[in-house]
């Protein structure tokens, strides 16, 4: 699968996979920010990525992002097959949710993305068939 991208600036980074059986790829911030305990703020990725028709790009916090005390502050990012626009540039925003301020360095990887094909059903309104389980937490 061929997927189109366009770097906003001349060192973004490129997305890479860092080893053969990686499924998500990695993306960095095109900015150096210091990021106090508690503090959000959206970063700047410098990519504009234009996902093939059936599918969507989910971007996920990197593995080491939690012993650094970081995060994506929504979990789990999602960007539309039509989310490529000239000015649709990916953000992050990252949370610090450590006890001590945290440095992201221009060029740090801070997500992974992950392409996976999208199905979209048809809804129909209509009687549940199945009985009760009791909600949230009932079996444990």
């Amino acid at each position: 699968m061929q997927v189109t991208i366009r770097r906003l600036t001349p060192d973004t980074p490129l997305p890479e996979y860092k080893t053969v059986g990686a499924c998500g790829f990695d993306i960095a911030s095109i900015e150096e920010v210091t990021l106090m305990p508690g503090e959000r703020r959206k970063l700047r990725t410098g990519l504009i990525v234009q996902v093939p028709e059936g599918y969507l790009l989910l971007l996920f916090p990197r593995g080491s992002n939690a012993k650094k005390g970081i995060r994506i502050a929504n979990g789990t990012g999602v960007i539309d097959q039509d989310f490529c626009g000239p000015e649709d540039e990916i953000f992050a925003f990252m949370h610090n949710f450590g006890q001590e301020p945290y440095k992201i360095e221009k060029g740090e990887r801070i997500m992974q993305g992950v392409i996976v094909p999208i199905i979209k059903p048809n809804f129909v309104e209509g009687e549940m068939t199945q009985k009760n389980r009791g909600g949230l937490g009932t079996t444990g």
